[in-house]
């Protein structure tokens, strides 16, 4: 019987996929400790074999707070996806020293502008999801560097910038394989973005609008009804030129939808909702809160979508304990409804929701 006496007489086959199990706190000790020349070797090269993603959680916080961000880019490390807040010194490392990243997170950095996007564009080309959210000072400029640069993006967050029609429509003419888009708080955008999503993103399955003054009608909502049949999440709020037309759209045109959030878009009645519940039957998620709707819509959602899991009707004063009764025997898998701030619910349909998510706890 052999006996191995070192990680030197491991074939190169088995350090690899040994190093490929370790975590890291492991994988630091190898570090410091194979002095060996070529077993130091074939660990960097079991390293480099590796796809890494960095979480947002307690241990990659505390190693990127020790530096671990420059050791990742000296051993040639693949990270794929990074999930953490970063400042600018760590975007410019990472754009510079991580080419292989797929994923990354530069939300609530507000040195971010137009010139740093352009480094990132040029020195992570593989880039497939790119979270924005709240760089104040991204503008046109930068996403258009984004969409020239980033061909292959499917997932960006550009909430809380400042971006208008002109962004959209080159993002939409630059990259047909988006999947996802939040262009929340940027309430310039008008439905002249919309319609050239519908027309240059037609793959687009997630579009989240919300708005504390939105310029979306129901042309743009049309357009994406009848552009983006593979919408599965469709989010706005505050477009008070949203109506019945736009809503028709929706139940007509997009029948694998599983989300919608229609927030207080004050021309919405009963009767606007009633195509929702023939003409979306994967819907499982409904916002509906600050309309104008009363217990005759909300019954008709009930009988034509059992399988609906949350229902947010908060701020709607036309509901009261009968549409909550209603939804409670209606939706038997509901797990979330929201009533806050309806002025018609008493005391009676604030115990049938504890009792609803009674119920559902127990199964």
């Amino acid at each position: 019987m052999t006996t191995t006496k070192s990680f030197t007489d491991l074939p190169d086959t088995i350090l690899c996929n040994i190093i490929e199990y370790l975590d890291w706190y492991h994988v630091g000790r190898f570090d410091n400790a194979l002095l060996n020349r070529n077993t130091r070797n074939i660990y960097l090269d079991a390293l480099k074999i590796r796809q890494v993603k960095v979480e947002n959680n307690r241990f990659w916080n505390t190693a990127v707070d020790k530096g671990i961000l420059n050791w990742l880019i000296s051993r040639n490390i693949q990270v794929i996806s990074w999930g953490l807040r970063v400042d600018i010194t760590q975007l410019m490392a990472i754009a510079i020293g991580l080419p292989q990243l797929t994923s990354l997170n530069i939300s609530y950095c507000s040195s971010v502008t137009d010139a740093v996007l352009m480094t990132i564009a040029d020195g992570l080309p593989l880039l497939q999801s790119l979270n924005c959210n709240n760089c104040s000072s991204i503008t046109d400029s930068g996403l258009m560097i984004i969409a020239n640069g980033l061909p292959v993006l499917k997932h960006l967050i550009i909430s809380y910038c400042k971006i208008t029609d002109d962004g959209i429509i080159a993002l939409a003419a630059r990259c047909p394989q988006l999947l996802s888009l939040d262009i929340s708080a940027n309430c310039s955008v008008s439905d002249e973005g919309a319609v050239a999503l519908a027309s240059g993103c037609p793959l687009l399955q997630s579009f989240k609008y919300f708005c504390w003054q939105g310029s979306i009608t129901d042309v743009g909502v049309k357009a994406l009804a009848t552009g983006c049949p593979q919408l599965k999440s469709l989010s706005i709020s505050n477009c008070n030129s949203f109506s019945n037309a736009g809503l028709l759209a929706i139940a007509t045109g997009l029948p694998h939808l599983r989300t919608l959030d229609i927030i207080a878009c004050g021309n919405i009645v009963d009767e606007d909702i009633l195509p929702l519940a023939t003409g979306c039957p994967q819907l499982t998620s409904l916002n509906l809160s600050n309309s104008n709707i009363t217990d005759e819509g909300v019954k008709a959602l009930a009988t034509g979508l059992p399988q609906l899991l949350s229902v947010d009707i908060s701020a709607c004063n036309g509901v009261t304990n009968e549409g909550v009764i209603a939804l409670a025997s209606g939706c038997p898998h509901l797990l979330s409804l929201n009533i806050s701030s309806c002025s018609g619910v008493t005391a009676e349909g604030r115990e049938i929701v504890k009792r609803i998510y009674k119920r559902n706890a127990n199964k």
